[in-house]
């Protein structure tokens, strides 16, 4: 009898290695999916949603990543400050520009208002946020913004984390399903 139980806990123990083995090899060999958060100089909203998603993110499965379609020399100091303001650090981030491959890659795009100035955007995976660009307003405005972008981002961690399909996420409704 205490040969069977002490199989049973080793056959056990041996199942949770296997089981966390596989895991780490199942994620490193899942594609990682990016969120590209867009605006037209890449210098404040994107910005602060690339951080903040990546900042509250802890899912390897995801990463952000912004670019802008006419990117500025370098990110706005309002939006620096209004992020330093709550702990979160636009350093190593920088403006990028935006490209049809960025988009390609992508596995949601999303634009912070500026629709109608991107060139290339994929109607399947894009959604437009519509958030006021804050440039050349009061820093209360550039806090206002920065406030909205963290509730939306939670949210689609959220959504993503949920296992809500692409479609789900950006209010696209299937026309069938297979």
């Amino acid at each position: 009898m205490k040969y069977t139980s002490s199989i049973l806990i080793s056959t056990d123990y041996c199942g949770k290695i296997f089981k966390t083995a596989f895991q780490a090899f199942s994620v490193r060999k899942m594609e990682e999916k990016l969120i590209l958060f867009v605006c037209v100089k890449n210098s404040a909203r994107s910005q602060m949603a690339e951080a903040f998603f990546n900042h509250f993110n802890d899912d390897p499965r995801f990463k952000a990543m912004s670019a802008g379609t006419e990117p500025a020399e370098e990110i706005d100091s309002l939006a620096r400050k209004v992020m330093e303001e709550i702990g979160i650090s636009l350093e190593g981030q920088y403006p990028k520009l935006y490209t049809e491959e960025m988009a390609d890659k992508a596995y949601i795009v999303i634009t912070m208002g500026c629709l109608d100035k991107c060139p290339y955007t994929p109607p399947e995976k894009t959604w437009d946020w519509g958030l006021e660009d804050p440039y050349g307003k009061p820093v209360e405005k550039y806090r206002e913004v920065r406030d909205e972008i963290k509730r939306r981002v939670l949210k689609l961690i959220e959504d993503l984390k949920a296992g809500k399909s692409r479609d789900e996420i950006i209010g696209r409704k299937r026309l069938f399903t297979l």
